[in-house]
């Protein structure tokens, strides 16, 4: 059987007040100004679609798709 290296992206913005990041995981949904609150200070804040940084990590799943 063939593994695949497959990988999936999610988004991240840093918080504006405390800078922990906030991981988005349904980007290309968002519109262009949305608002996220952080889950480390609590705040709500402001954030441009175009300041979403990309993140790769490697599939989570530990069994391949059913085909």
């Amino acid at each position: 059987m063939l593994v695949k290296d497959t990988v999936y992206q999610r988004g991240v913005v840093a918080c504006s007040t405390c800078g922990a990041p906030i991981y988005i995981f349904k980007f290309n949904t968002l519109p262009d100004e949305f608002s996220l609150q952080c889950h480390k200070c609590g705040r709500r804040g402001m954030y441009l679609k175009r300041a979403i940084g990309f993140e790769e990590l490697p599939e989570r799943r530990k069994k391949p798709r059913r085909r």
